[in-house]
């Protein structure tokens, strides 16, 4: 059986991606980020389905708080992060944490854009690798970071594992 890949943004606003060979890489599951842990668990539980762990590749993107984000924001945000995480691993699918920088980097972005303005181009740049998908801005950055999982095992530079440094980058 083929790979599976994974990708998620873990923002409240994020989203996970599904993408394997099978679909040729014009299709893909992308999914907003559930509200709760148990859809969390389904979704991810659902999307795996008939892949054996070893086949999973799982990429996260690697978040942290800005002095800028109110507290309630900034627990959020780690939250689902680490709701994403524990749910990865009693799944017992090998992690990839990934820095924005690193997967944005593999797309060549043009550089200073302002934040909407980044939005737009990472969600037009998934339209443009998935047309047969809806993409959306809450799904796009996992779109990406689960085709950025794929190119780094095609190229045969999977980086270290959650089981290793832990932090792509």
């Amino acid at each position: 059986m083929d790979k599976l890949y994974v990708g998620v943004d873990p923002g409240m606003n994020g989203g996970i991606t599904f993408i394997s060979k099978d679909m040729d890489l014009e299709e893909a599951k992308a999914i907003r980020c559930p509200k709760t842990s148990h859809e969390m668990a389904s979704i991810l539980q659902v999307g795996i389905e008939g892949y054996a762990p070893s086949d999973v590749i799982f990429f996260i993107e690697h978040v942290w708080s800005f002095p800028r984000d109110g507290r309630v924001s900034a627990f959020r945000f780690g939250y689902n992060y680490g709701l994403w995480k524990g749910i990865a691993s009693a799944s017992e699918l090998t992690m990839y944490n990934v820095p924005p920088r690193t997967w944005m980097g593999a797309y060549e972005m043009p550089s200073n854009m302002e934040t909407r303005e980044r939005k737009r181009w990472l969600k037009s740049h998934a339209e443009k690798l998935f047309p047969n998908i809806k993409v959306t801005f809450n799904t796009s950055d996992s779109i990406l970071i689960a085709h950025y999982a794929v190119l780094c095992d095609e190229e045969g530079v999977m980086p270290e594992n959650e089981e290793g440094v832990g932090i792509i980058g």
